[in-house]
């Protein structure tokens, strides 16, 4: 395994940028039910559907922490 990062391509990226925007859009928009008096499984549901979508865009640094995490094991 080399120590160099892997180059993304182009289409990786705008998913990237795309899990991002929609993850943010989501909390925001669960925030925007919260405060208008939305039943809770309403705004929550947007806030975890955001926090997935963050964690979609951070997917490649999630895949290298767990590539460091198993090589420390060894």
């Amino acid at each position: 395994m080399t120590d160099e990062p892997k180059k993304r391509t182009l289409g990786e990226m705008i998913s990237t940028v795309s899990f991002y925007g929609v993850g943010v859009y989501f909390i925001l928009d669960g925030s925007l039910l919260r405060d208008e008096g939305a039943p809770l499984w309403q705004y929550a549901g947007m806030w975890f559907a955001g926090i997935m979508c963050l964690a979609g865009g951070a997917r490649f640094l999630i895949g290298d922490l767990v590539a460091k995490a198993k090589e420390l094991l060894r």
